[in-house]
């Protein structure tokens, strides 16, 4: 068994780069995921399922013709994408404005070098400690002559502030999977080609581990004994499940809007 350390004994769950990312913006919304309250699926989020499954596509398959990419999309929507498209209830005009800029998204990805590209869409699920697994889904890892580089591909505008602490996240799952953190983590933007490059050392490591560990303690405490955890505001309650019945979120968007 993997190990992360100082994780205290409670309720079995997977820790993901999502629940990490969520629980450092807003605890009480990372609690809520656990127990299966979730953000409905939004146009922005559709897009960006269906560019990394045309993105898979041309890594497994090859190059894209032009003249075929609408039906890809279909196939792809069809084969993996009802639901989340079915949640978004977008109308066909509104898909295909969808897919035109998902081409746009594929041409600028076509044009990266894929050098060294080991793996894409790596799926992990890794057992760390009694009941606890971590898990998700890293868009591509490369091998070269200075070690691992794992990649994720940006749909939007703006990295944002959340990237650091998802790639560090993928940086300490990949470091107990192997044994030695990966010797370069990256996300950029398809849109911009904005760029967040970092190389993570031992201590980025432990304190990293320090801080998923913390939070499982915290959540499993909290579904120990029912109590609510703190509620951060910002930007991100928009789009926050409990947003209606959230006084600071409710706040935080009234003076956002």
């Amino acid at each position: 068994m993997l190990t992360l350390d100082q994780v205290p004994e409670g309720e079995a769950f997977g820790v993901s780069a999502t629940l990490f990312v969520t629980y450092l913006r807003c605890p009480q919304q990372a609690l809520a995921r656990l127990q299966g309250i979730y953000s409905r699926p939004s146009r922005a989020s559709f897009k960006g399922a269906l560019a990394h499954r045309i993105i898979a596509r041309h890594i497994d398959h090859g190059a894209i013709d032009p003249d075929e990419f609408s039906m890809v999309c279909r196939q792809e929507t069809g084969a993996n994408l009802n639901a989340q498209l079915a949640d978004v209830g977008l109308r066909p005009s509104e898909f295909s404005a969808v897919v035109e800029e998902v081409a746009e998204l594929y041409e600028r990805f076509a044009s990266l070098p894929l050098d060294g590209l080991e793996a894409s869409e790596l799926s992990f699920e890794d057992t760390v400690s009694e009941g606890v697994t971590l898990r998700g889904r890293i868009d591509a890892v490369f091998e070269g002559p200075d070690g691992t580089r794992i990649v994720d591909w940006k749909t939007g505008a703006h990295l944002g502030e959340d990237v650091a602490a998802q790639l560090g996240f993928y940086a300490l799952a990949w470091s107990k999977r192997t044994g030695v953190p990966p010797s370069t983590t990256e996300a950029m933007s398809l849109v911009t080609g904005e760029k967040l490059v970092h190389e993570p050392t031992a201590d980025d490591m432990a304190r990293r581990e320090h801080e998923v560990a913390t939070m499982i303690g915290v959540l499993r405490a909290a579904i120990g004994d029912g109590r609510e955890l703190d509620r951060t505001a910002g930007p991100h309650c928009r789009w926050c499940p409990l947003l209606e019945t959230c006084a600071e979120g409710s706040a935080a968007t009234a003076i956002l809007d």
